[in-house]
């Protein structure tokens, strides 16, 4: 018999498929038996073979037959939904936490996964969660996903090239009117010294990333402000972003932004732009930076330092960045286990044990449970710089590349260290300033990450990228700024509006609201 919560999946998953056999569940077993267990997920990177050395030790430690499948993430939507519609459900189903959130709610909401509240106090790693990220994945009062660990504070914020303010004798900014200035000089005043006009303010790409907000209260992606109904807004429709736009515009028509930003991807603005040592100001955060585009940059410009921005004092007093959700990725237990709580808590201590948190000072051969998760020392990794190097994942020789979760539940931002990941001087002195500038200031805790509008999920990104692509035309002077209005007015008839409507009721009724911290 099908489940009910089936027949509307089957019909929610636009993939052609009927929901068809109920996938065959493995016997209930004592904590001696061995339970098979199965898996799907995504990575960004090369996927490891099925019968890799690491599942092999995955297999022998926890007594488990484990089944792990990937997915390449720019076909991974398709194949998880075409998982689902046919009814053979995975044990352990992964989802990225923002493109796939309206997926998992909904097939939350029709009763696909297993609710996990009673399971979370059992967990060392479950424990450190903080609640507001528990909210991010609670649905109609249920957790149905373990989320897995990024930090709060290390997001990308404005960097600053310091030996072009050093060249030109230039303070760091404090306000956009010292922003402005500092732009100006270095699209003006020669800041690299070769003697050629070949240098500019800030990189920018389409959609106006990145967004040069130097605090919450002008983040476009905060929920900071409240409209005329007292509703909490996002900034992109504020008077706040109006106004960096104007400043925008200002020094787009000076040249100090690049003329053709409109028209090129971030990843390509990055090498093209600012790494080719055109351009003074970018963001970057501490967290997996590569070590080949600052070496490309020190090829042209050996003495290139990079230094961050702190943020500006807002008019309210407020002075921080935004913190991020505190999570990406997660993963959800299928319904279908809801009669077995034994392999239950199996898959919850081995989702527990890849996330355990290691000092950098126990990341370490002698470390019995850090050298088996990656695979042991001159096998699965390498030891350099007192550093653990592991190897590709596509040799499969460690468990850690097959752990449904092998984030490092951290119990601060603080504890990661960073800077200890690089080898590049530059970009290590670098890691260590945005930790210490993250350290000490206070950080946004935004509203939209802890509640779901189904509007947002299914529109949202369409209609905030229509609205950015018209103030980029704001900026390059193709539309005048005075259609302000206007535009804000047709992203809140093309459903910004329900947006706001939806999270300020799941604010309401979740009892959540932005604040400092």
């Amino acid at each position: 018999m099908v489940k009910p919560w089936r027949k509307l999946l089957g019909i929610a998953v636009t993939v052609g498929l009927v929901a068809g056999a109920v996938a065959c569940k493995a016997p209930q077993a004592d904590s001696d038996q061995r339970m098979t267990i199965t898996s799907i997920d995504f990575l960004y990177s090369d996927i490891p073979p099925k019968d890799g050395k690491g599942i092999e030790m995955i297999n022998k430690r926890f007594n488990v037959d484990y089944q792990r499948d990937f997915g390449v993430y720019t076909e991974y939507k398709e194949k998880l939904a075409t998982r689902m519609a046919s009814g053979d459900i995975p044990d352990i189903i992964g989802f990225e936490s923002q493109m796939d959130r309206s997926n998992y709610v909904e097939w939350a909401e029709q009763g696909a996964f297993l609710p996990l509240n009673e399971y979370i106090d059992d967990y060392p790693t479950f424990k450190k969660v903080p609640q507001e990220v528990w909210n991010a994945v609670t649905v109609d009062g249920k957790i149905y996903a373990i989320p897995k660990y990024f930090p709060e504070h290390y997001l990308n914020t404005p960097v600053i090239r310091k030996d072009w303010l050093d060249q030109l004798g230039l303070e760091m900014p404090t306000n956009y009117e010292e922003l402005k200035e500092v732009a100006l000089a270095f699209t003006e005043e020669d800041p690299d010294g070769n003697g050629k006009d070949d240098t500019y303010g800030l990189v920018m790409a389409e959609h106006l990333w990145p967004h040069y907000n130097f605090g919450a209260y002008w983040d476009p992606n905060a929920w900071y402000h409240q409209n005329e109904r007292d509703q909490v807004i996002p900034g992109v429709i504020t008077e706040q972003q109006k106004d960096t736009i104007g400043m925008m515009r200002e020094l787009y028509k000076k040249g100090a932004i690049n003329r053709d930003f409109v028209l090129i991807n971030p990843n390509e603005a990055n090498a093209r732009e600012f790494y080719a040592g055109k351009a003074g100001i970018i963001v970057r955060g501490p967290v997996e930076m590569r070590e080949a585009n600052m070496e490309a940059l020190q090829k042209i410009h050996p003495e290139a330092e990079l230094a961050p921005i702190p943020p500006f004092k807002a008019p309210d007093g407020s002075r921080g960045y935004t913190a991020g959700s505190g999570y990406y990725m997660m993963n959800a237990l299928s319904a279908e286990l809801k009669d077995e709580p034994d392999k239950v808590r199996k898959i919850l201590e081995i989702i527990d044990f890849g996330r355990r948190f290691y000092p950098w000072e126990e990341r370490t051969p002698e470390n019995e449970a850090f050298d088996w998760l990656y695979g042991y020392e001159g096998k699965g990794y390498k030891m350099a710089d007192d550093r653990p190097i592991v190897t590709d994942s596509d040799k499969g020789l460690a468990p850690y590349h097959y752990m449904p979760d092998n984030k490092m539940w951290a119990p601060s931002n603080e504890a990661n260290h960073y800077w200890k990941t690089y080898q590049n001087e530059a970009y290590k002195e670098l890691a260590k300033q945005l930790e210490k500038m993250h350290q000490q200031t206070q950080h946004y805790t935004n509203p939209i990450h802890q509640v779901y509008s189904k509007t947002e999920a299914q529109k949202g990104l369409e209609i905030t990228w229509e609205l950015l692509d018209r103030q980029a035309e704001m900026i390059t002077g193709d539309r005048p700024l005075s259609d302000w209005d206007q535009i804000v007015k047709k992203y809140l008839s093309d459903g910004g509006q329900q947006i706001i409507d939806e999270v300020n009721r799941e604010m309401k009724k979740k009892k959540i609201q932005g604040g400092w911290k």
